[in-house]
């Protein structure tokens, strides 16, 4: 069989969430606009004001853990009610995001802790540069 292949191999995006660094495997990011609607005459809907668009993002990975996955947990269930992250990912800078939802799993492998965090980013996107390079939190 002739012919180019490409070997695809697994990576990992480590992202820095405050003193946590969770190690992204995959992530989508979602964007809408929202509307708000008023009712006119003979009932056709007037757009009456529309808010900027609010960024979803989702990220599928793991953390790492010395002991007990209790200070991970613990950190994250802070960060869902007080905190807001910025990081970059994939040359993308994110700030001002804050933690929506987690979903955290202990498996066999001693040390990982699966995990899938929803972000909602509301600031709009910047790309990094080598002049912003040096900010990611």
């Amino acid at each position: 069989m002739n012919g180019t292949f490409q070997v695809v191999s697994p990576r990992e995006f480590p992202v820095r969430l405050g003193d946590l660094t969770f190690y992204a495997a995959g992530w989508k990011l979602s964007g809408t606009r929202q509307y708000a609607q008023q009712g006119g005459v003979q009932g056709a809907g007037y757009v009456t004001n529309t808010s900027c668009r609010a960024r979803q993002l989702v990220l599928d990975g793991k953390f790492c853990f010395a002991d007990s996955p209790a200070e991970v947990v613990l950190a994250l269930d802070s960060a869902i009610r007080e905190r807001t992250f910025a990081f970059d990912l994939r040359d993308l800078r994110f700030f001002g995001t804050s933690l929506a939802a987690y979903t955290i799993s202990e498996t066999a492998a001693q040390g990982v802790l699966p995990c899938q965090l929803t972000l909602i980013a509301p600031n709009a996107l910047s790309r990094v540069t080598a002049e912003t390079e040096g900010g990611s939190a």
